[in-house]
């Protein structure tokens, strides 16, 4: 576990100077695993006292524990006791003592830590976090800002990237998200590069005039990101705060919310604004029962004629009668004229909408 600075603010103001020659000397696209602190990337492969753990009953039941001698985790695959995997490599399997169920003990990625954290609000799933972290250009070194803190996820995913030697100032304006976020952060080991300050960077809440802070000096920020209801009412404040040629995010749902943002961010001296949205397609593998010639069931095309190659219903529908005749009688592959082949399919399902991404970059000269 990190220590927690006595004054986060003041130790990382006295150490931009040293950041900015960290970032010549880190390598601005990759670093080795053993450069990462180890809270982020642990380097012992062991779980011990006080590890967070991954639990990993299957794809869609992902929880977390602490380990701790003599504790015991519950879910539906059985009751897992915390000794069978401390002392144990991180992936390993246990069984439960009380039934024929079993687990498997994770070390913890911020991917993971997405699909088994607390949720608090919406978060930032990982397929949005790894486009915002690409192109926002963040590296070791990098000092980010983030309005918008929430449950943390987006957080930790930046945190990763920019350790060793970077530091994500995160802000909050609900003040019992802020403590809950805090106090995990600190458990798993991030207090040093993850400071969270209750504030509305919008001022919409009483008392608050907005803005990032007198405590983060100007043009100090490579990158700055937002996900915000109303993201337009912070670009104001990110202008002071972010280095020329720095890049900036907001993540919005609807696309009204987006095109004020880019508005904004085009008077406030950014340029270079684009938005996109990030789908995921995936593909099933599957081991199916083929005839031995290949009929193709998509039209082509002769000059402006459309002619199709597929074969006629009565026709096909014979053909496919005795090819499953064959399979009942032979398995797989058993009948005559069948055979086995890998086969690609989408899968009937896809993750719906969740954001629209806008990005811009700030001018250089003020």
């Amino acid at each position: 576990m990190l220590s927690r600075p006595q004054s986060p603010e003041l130790d990382h103001m006295n150490g931009l100077a040293s950041n900015a020659a960290l970032d010549d000397q880190i390598s601005p696209t990759f670093t080795s695993c053993s450069s990462f602190t180890e809270s982020l990337i642990p380097r012992s492969s062991t779980i011990s006292a006080g590890d967070l753990v991954v639990i990993y009953s299957s794809v869609s039941e992902l929880d977390f524990v602490y380990a701790s001698p003599g504790s015991k985790h519950s879910n539906r695959n059985g009751t897992f006791h915390h000794d069978d995997f401390l002392g144990q490599e991180f992936g390993v399997k246990v069984p439960s003592r009380s039934t024929d169920g079993f687990v498997f003990a994770l070390r913890p990625t911020p991917e993971l830590w997405s699909s088994s954290l607390p949720h608090r609000t919406q978060i930032v799933h990982d397929l949005d976090q790894c486009n915002v972290i690409l192109y926002l250009d963040l590296k070791p070194g990098s000092v980010v800002l983030e309005s918008g803190t929430g449950s943390g996820a987006m957080s930790t995913a930046i945190a990763r990237t920019v350790s060793p030697g970077g530091k994500v100032w995160t802000y909050e304006f609900n003040e019992d998200r802020v403590t809950k976020a805090r106090d995990e952060f600190a458990r798993n080991g991030l207090a040093d590069i993850i400071t969270v300050t209750h504030r509305d960077v919008c001022g919409k809440r009483e008392g608050d005039v907005g803005g990032f802070g007198d405590f983060v000096p100007d043009s100090s920020a490579d990158a700055i990101f937002l996900d915000l209801p109303e993201p337009w009412e912070a670009v104001g404040g990110a202008a002071d705060k972010i280095k020329p040629n720095g890049k900036i995010c907001s993540y919005s749902p609807c696309i009204e919310q987006s095109q004020k943002f880019c508005a904004a961010a085009e008077a406030a001296g950014f340029h270079s604004v684009n938005t996109m949205e990030v789908r995921l397609k995936e593909y099933c593998v599957d081991c199916v029962l083929v005839e031995d010639e290949i009929v193709c069931d998509l039209p082509f095309y002769y000059g402006n004629k459309a002619v199709s190659d597929r074969k006629t219903g009565e026709k096909r529908k014979a053909e496919e009668g005795a090819a499953s005749e064959a399979s009942r009688g032979g398995g797989l592959g058993g009948g005559r004229g069948g055979k086995t082949e890998l086969r690609t399919r989408p899968k009937q399902t896809m993750r719906g909408h969740t954001a629209f991404l806008s990005f811009a970059t700030f001018k250089v000269g003020r």
